[in-house]
Order: C-alpha cells, then sequence, then structure tokens
C-alpha cells in the first residue's frame, strides 16, 4: 500500500470508528463481507479505494476530503479567514453525522447571532451620534 493510500486507509478507518459501534456493525450497513475491515486495518486489502464515492455519501463528506486534498487558494476567492474556519470544519470529518450537523447548525446560530449583534451596535452609535449633532 502506497503512503497515499495509506492515509485515506487511517482517515476511512477513523470514520468507522467514529460512526459505528464496531466494524461488524459497518460491514452489515455496507453490505460488505465478513472481516472486510479487518483486512483495511492491517492492510490485507485496498478494497475502500473502489468505494470511495459510497463512503463519501455513507459519512457524508465529499471525496476531496476523504483524499486530503488541499484546498487552492489560486482558485479560491475566500479570504485567509475563511479559509481557517473551513479548514477548522473539515477536522469535524471524523465525526459521526450527526454530531457534523449539530456543529454546522451550532455554528450558523452563533454567526446569525453575532450578526445580528454587530446591526444593532451600528444603530445605536448612528443613533447616538444623530442625538450628539442635534444636542449642539
Amino acid at each position: 500500500m502506497n503512503g497515499n493510500q495509506e492515509k485515506i486507509r487511517e482517515r476511512v478507518l477513523s470514520l468507522i470508528d467514529a460512526g459505528f459501534e464496531s466494524d461488524a456493525a459497518f460491514e452489515r450497513a455496507m453490505g460488505l463481507a465478513d472481516k472486510t475491515v479487518n483486512n483495511w486495518r492491517r492492510g490485507r486489502s485496498a478494497s475502500f479505494m473502489k468505494m470511495l464515492p459510497t463512503l463519501s455519501e455513507e459519512f457524508g463528506v465529499n471525496i476531496g476530503e476523504l483524499l486530503d486534498i488541499p484546498l487552492r487558494k489560486d482558485t479560491s476567492e475566500l479570504s485567509e479567514e475563511e479559509l481557517h474556519l473551513l479548514h477548522l470544519y473539515r477536522k469535524s470529518r471524523t465525526m459521526p453525522q450527526k454530531m457534523r450537523t449539530a456543529l454546522r447548525e451550532t455554528l450558523e446560530t452563533t454567526i446569525n447571532l453575532y450578526i445580528a449583534s454587530a446591526s444593532e451596535i451600528k444603530a445605536e452609535k448612528r443613533e447616538r451620534k444623530k442625538k450628539a449633532e442635534k444636542a449642539k
């Protein structure tokens, strides 16, 4: 198994460990033969490579995440802060899908609250400024 396949294998196994109570439970859920994951763990088989699209769907990650394809800044208009947040979120790919969904929803809610607060603060500052100008 080459180094790249080894990294992918480790990622797939960590997703299995995080999302299923056992290798057997994963094998049943995916309709795989007994000991398939055991063979992956021992490096006896790389059949997971043929399953990347299916595994991607099962774990709710894109194939690029399984392959650990980095974001290319030259093809993206994302700021450094946006890239940082995206990389932090991508670290959650080993979490079970329900937890990852909850994390995304929490982040979304938090960001929306901060945006609303910032808007309110700006409005209050404008109002104070208008009052101060009228008082002059």
